[in-house]
């Protein structure tokens, strides 16, 4: 028996790397049995049938260490999460939103932001990218025009030997990104969609592309992402900044609000030990979960 990871699910086939060779594979045995579908990301157990035509089946599906949906996508490393800061501008609220997410199903962010070029040196966005930093994420000032850019260097290094998934807002710059790093498995995949004219339905967006020593992902932008599945609790452990410090709040329960007496977080926002504007965002996220509660009630 081999072992080996899905790169991409297509109908009842999973294809699966291993050695550097791709298996086209069905499913079998108690992995049908038990109605068990795999996804992107997974590593299984599976075994060779025919080696010359690259033909195999299934026999275990691995435990999941996490996953991501809208694709469907497991055990990944990192989510590199694309941000404009010009054209279209700087949207705190919606990286702040996924960040979140992220991190309260406890995958690594990595922050890029795009298109630095076209920023202004004394506008806020330098220190917005900062105050990132020094709550302790990973922060690359990408220039996709300028490959040989130390920054850039930097940011693919760090690529290398994981499973990172890409994510962004329309108009962020996540294609022009992916495309510099790995251009003949994305420009391939947009090509056959083309010749087929069938759009959407032609390609599988959770599919893992081969960059050196690691896996690299595409998602759906933000506009696709909701907090749902997440309650105010959840949300107020979200933050891995939030986790370290919430045991020295008051309460147990305690989701940061302004008025909430002996909040740590809130304190510590005040002694801007954590970015206000990230903090806003939050008590959006906070109201917006409480409207949705009153919506099911009635």
């Amino acid at each position: 028996m081999k072992k080996g990871i899905i790169l991409k699910v297509l109908s009842e086939y999973a294809y699966v790397y291993f050695e550097n060779r791709l298996y086209e594979c069905k499913t079998q045995g108690k992995v049908r049995h038990k109605n068990l579908i795999p996804v992107t990301g997974d590593y299984v157990h599976f075994e060779i049938l025919d080696e010359k035509n690259l033909k195999g089946t299934v026999n275990e599906i691995l435990p999941r260490k996490n996953e991501l949906y809208r694709p469907r996508i497991s055990n990944v490393d990192q989510v590199v999460i694309i941000t404009s800061v010009k054209e279209p501008d700087f949207n705190s609220y919606t990286l702040n939103k996924y960040l979140a997410f992220i991190e309260f199903i406890n995958i690594k962010p990595i922050l890029a932001f795009t298109k630095v070029d076209l920023l202004d040196k004394n506008s806020l966005v330098w220190q917005v990218a900062n105050d990132y930093r020094n709550i302790g994420y990973d922060v690359y000032l990408i220039n996709n025009m300028i490959e040989t850019d130390n920054e850039w260097k930097k940011f693919i290094d760090n690529l290398n030997d994981k499973v990172s998934v890409f994510t962004g807002q329309t108009g962020a710059g996540k294609s022009t990104t992916l495309n510099h790093i790995i251009p003949t498995a994305f420009e391939k995949t947009q090509q056959i969609s083309k010749a087929l004219n069938r759009g959407k339905h032609t390609t599988t967006k959770n599919e893992l592309f081969i960059y050196k020593k690691g896996l690299i992902g595409d998602t759906p932008g933000f506009s696709s992402f909701e907090l749902k599945e997440i309650d105010k609790y959840e949300l107020a452990h979200s933050y891995k900044f939030f986790e370290k410090n919430i045991t020295k709040c008051k309460f147990n329960d305690c989701i940061h609000l302004e008025e909430t007496p002996g909040c740590e977080i809130v304190k510590l926002v005040a002694n801007k030990q954590f970015p206000e504007f990230i903090y806003n965002d939050y008590i959006k996220m906070q109201d917006k979960l409480v409207n949705n509660e009153r919506k099911k009630k009635y």
